[in-house]
């Protein structure tokens, strides 16, 4: 219902004084006088009048609702796209003001904490309201629990398990044998063998391993072992250079360059590329021991000849690579008088012997011995001896 429409339904309500005043304009002959007319109207009738008023007033409201909801819907849809609600400006201000209000309260109260745990012991502080546990009991629990981390890594980690081996220093041992003596099995635990005095264990050593390669190996002057993160086990390998045999009533005994017997042999091995000493008197000889000589001035001669064999192979080797004067010396024979005979394989197969007077210019002789060997000189020779004791070398032949 409209406003036009609802202006007319009040007009049409009868107003009591006004229908009097009006009937009264309209006739004439109506008298004047109020009191000759009874205009007051009856309070039913009056009554009657507002309760028809207030019904068609709801019934205006109940059909004009409906179309306020269409007129604002309408109104809403003309609304720009473009025009959107103004969202309320963030004041900085404000927040920067009750930040630094939360940071003064909590201050405070970090501080009064504090200021009421001064007095108590460290061990029974507690920093966390309703935590079950001292600051000591804390931090045993958590020490407990790192070390038992550790543990279980150190235990089950591959980089803890042996799966390589850096070996060096040996030349006559193999590698195959080095590990196969060690005991060391591979996938073992890196540290399982570690072992010795404090300070093989402080350096991660294995001292008792390298004790008992020593001793059954006496090839082995020396070795190192160590245990090297991740999964390696390190060995640097000092091997006693083996340089003849000294013949015994009973055997041979085989002996290093510092006199020391790796080996007590009955036989000789079939090619044997080291010479035989022959003429010392011995009187004892006991592995890894030096051996003991009654004439040891007779031994260090022979060891000097020696010597100088290897001197000379080590200067004319690179021109005569094919032969070794050292490995084809036989024999080393010390006769009481001071003589030194020497049974050395030439080149073709034959033997030469050699005889020596003195050790002081022994270098020089064995190195124009070697010269003399490798340039063919003896071939062809009858059987005899190259006496080298006097100012001239002379070359003997047997009768």
């Amino acid at each position: 219902m409209t406003d036009d429409e609802l202006n007319d339904l009040f007009d049409n309500v009868i107003d009591p004084e006004s229908q009097t005043e009006t009937e009264n304009a309209g006739d004439v002959n109506a008298p004047s006088n109020k009191e000759e007319i009874n205009s007051e109207p009856k309070s039913s009738d009056v009554s009657q009048t507002k309760d028809k008023v207030k019904a068609e007033s709801k019934d205006v409201e109940k059909k004009r609702k409906p179309e306020m909801a269409s007129n604002s819907e309408k109104t809403t849809r003309k609304t720009p796209a473009n025009k959107q609600e103004k969202k309320p400006s963030l004041n900085l201000n404000s927040i920067k003001r009750k930040i630094k209000g939360w940071y003064i309260s909590i201050t405070a109260d970090t501080k009064k904490k504090r200021e009421a745990q001064a007095d108590i012991p460290l061990k029974d502080r507690k920093f966390l309201e309703n935590f079950p546990f001292s600051f000591k009991t804390t931090l045993l629990i958590l020490f407990s629990i790192t070390l038992l981390v550790l543990l279980l890594c150190f235990l089950f980690m591959p980089q803890f398990r042996v799966l390589k081996f850096e070996i060096e220093g040996n030349i006559t041992i193999s590698n195959e044998e080095l590990i196969l003596e060690s005991g060391i099995e591979p996938n073992s635990h890196l540290y399982s063998s570690v072992s010795g005095d404090l300070l093989d264990i402080i350096k991660l050593d294995y001292g008792k391993v390298e004790d008992q390669m020593k001793a059954n190996n006496p090839y082995i002057k020396d070795i190192q072992i160590t245990a090297s993160f991740p999964s390696t086990i390190k060995m640097t390998v000092v091997e006693r250079n083996k340089i003849s045999y000294i013949k015994m009533p009973d055997g041979y005994a085989v002996i290093d360059d510092e006199g020391v017997v790796i080996e007590l042999v009955t036989i000789l091995p079939d090619n044997e590329p080291h010479a035989v000493i022959c003429g010392l008197d011995v009187s004892g000889a006991a592995k890894l021991e030096k051996i003991d000589i009654k004439n040891y001035s007779d031994y260090q001669k022979s060891l000097l000849v020696l010597g100088a064999i290897i001197t000379a192979d080590d200067a004319n080797g690179s021109s005569y690579d094919d032969y070794s004067m050292f490995e084809n010396t036989k024999e080393i024979r010390i006769i009481p008088g001071g003589n030194i005979f020497l049974t050395i394989v030439l080149p073709t197969g034959s033997e030469l012997h050699v005889k020596l007077n003195s050790v002081v210019d022994v270098n020089e002789d064995m190195a124009l011995l070697r010269r003399a060997i490798v340039m063919n000189t003896f071939d062809g020779l009858p059987d005899g001896s190259f006496d080298m004791t006097g100012d001239e070398y002379i070359y003997r032949k047997y009768n």
